[in-house]
């Protein structure tokens, strides 16, 4: 698989688009030449800085990675996340140099923020649970501004993602890191590349019309979730001509019952899993082992066929540069069927 170098393009994107959370920042040029303050839209909250960040907390998997395809890595100085994400040499450099705040991003709380040292923190999920808008307030208090990847403005309450697609959504990311951080054309560059690999691999395979797919998320011992029409995995299911058949289900994520994935009849099952270091499924003949294993599966032709089971590594699913990693993983695969 050929790796993203830190590159790419200057996006169009739809009004719709632009109004959603996480638009381009907005920026202007003082008479004196210098900067003038850029505003972020980060889900549904204008966030406003005098002068780019200098230090960084980056939180989850996907954040480096935009950062460093926008041309700021050098700014991440703290990240918050499992270092088991395949991430490309540029970004698994930066983050060997960066100071480690804990392993998961889920367990940031305010107060490693503040003890970090850093005057930005920009991210996943943070804080789960915690009411982003308050933590927002205190932080700004305390002299940090909040920015969330936009890929995850939809897992707010009272926020969306504005029907923007999944890969726009993390062009614009980086088109706007671009902008706050001064690295415009290192973003553009970055963007076109990534934009230019997307279209490639959607003309490798040639999907049989009306093949159908479910994408299954695999722990073991625990629960099987899925995906809905609001994930990354099922646009990138779309974007190769496949059919997602929880796709009308208005969620990213959710738990589905047996019988629903059995009536389903898919003739692809997409065995998803997260690597941790730690996992007992931590490779994919492990998740197709677990996944055959599972008795509520019985019924599901495709889990004993070879060629319709497709291991998947969830960070390949997420929205940041490794999804367009992942397209071109799955097209190498079904194609190769």
């Amino acid at each position: 698989m050929r790796r993203r170098s830190s590159v790419v393009a200057v996006v169009s994107l739809v009004a719709a688009a632009t109004a959603a959370c996480g638009a381009p920042a907005d920026s202007q040029t003082s008479a004196s030449g210098d900067a003038a303050p850029v505003t972020v839209e980060s889900c549904g909250r204008e966030v406003t800085f005098d002068a780019p960040p200098e230090r960084v907390l980056a939180v989850g998997s996907e954040a480096p990675s935009l950062l460093v395809a926008a041309g700021a890595g050098d700014r991440i100085t703290h990240y918050a996340g499992s270092l088991e994400v395949p991430f490309e040499p540029e970004t698994a450099d930066v983050l060997e140099g960066a100071e480690r705040v804990t392993e998961d991003s889920h367990d940031v709380s305010f107060e490693m923020i503040v003890n970090a040292g850093v005057d930005t923190v920009i991210g996943t999920d943070i804080t789960s649970g915690v009411d982003i808008d308050s933590l927002a307030e205190r932080l700004d208090a305390a002299g940090i501004q909040l920015v969330t990847v936009s890929g995850y403005c939809a897992g707010i309450e009272g926020r969306s993602t504005g029907g923007a697609s999944g890969f726009d959504l993390i062009y614009r990311d980086v088109e706007t890191y671009g902008e706050l951080f001064g690295t415009e054309q290192e973003a553009a560059d970055a963007v076109a590349d990534m934009r230019a690999r997307t279209q490639a691999a959607t003309e490798q395979v040639e999907a049989a019309a009306g093949t159908t797919a479910v994408p299954l998320y695999v722990a073991a011992g625990g629960p099987l979730g899925s995906y809905g029409g609001q994930s990354l995995v099922s646009e990138q299911m779309a974007a190769l001509g496949l059919e997602n058949v929880f796709a009308d289900v208005p969620k990213r994520y959710f738990e589905p019952s047996s019988e629903e994935v059995v009536g389903s009849e898919p003739d692809l099952v997409f065995a998803m899993y997260l690597p941790t270091g730690s996992s007992e499924l931590e490779t994919d003949d492990a998740v197709v082992d677990e996944l055959r294993g599972r008795p509520e599966l019985d019924g599901v032709e495709a889990v004993d066929d070879d060629a319709a089971v497709v291991p998947l590594n969830y960070f390949y699913t997420s929205p940041g540069p490794l999804a367009v990693d992942g397209l071109e993983q799955l097209a190498e695969r079904l194609s190769a069927r």
